[in-house]
């Protein structure tokens, strides 16, 4: 038995092409509308979003705790929003302090604004296309 066991270890590898991540994705490094809605497609990365767009940076550890998600849970999530050019971050010492990354956010709207415009009219021609302001009634 140990003989017929030995030979199949011996066969011949199987190749195989190694994965590759698909267009577009968070994986493959492409900075996109579709990168960046991807990196918003998760409730606890909005509940981020939200969180960071009160303040103008936290800590790893705080946001973590504000989530209820683990440290390393919590830094996947920002790694995704990094790379969907949501969040920017920066590092003092042994921490980690995250904020938003408004003017990368701000061309991804003008971008899907531009999509979604009509008949090719610059946004700022559309109806309602100013955002309303925080505050007003």
């Amino acid at each position: 038995m140990k003989a017929s066991f030995m030979q199949s270890d011996q066969a011949a590898p199987v190749s195989r092409r190694p994965r590759m991540a698909l267009p577009g994705s968070i994986a493959a490094g492409a900075h996109d509308l579709s990168v960046h809605f991807e990196g918003l497609a998760n409730p606890t990365r909005l509940l981020v979003v939200e969180r960071l767009a009160l303040t103008p940076e936290m800590r790893v550890s705080e946001l973590a705790e504000f989530c209820q998600v683990s440290q390393p849970r919590m830094s996947w999530h920002l790694r995704i929003l990094r790379k969907a050019q949501v969040i920017r971050t920066r590092r003092e010492g042994r921490e980690v302090f995250c904020r938003l990354d408004r003017e990368a956010i701000a061309a991804h709207f003008r971008s899907f604004a531009r999509l979604v415009s009509f008949a090719g009219l610059p946004a700022a021609d559309l109806p309602n296309a100013n955002p309303i302001s925080e505050g007003t009634s």
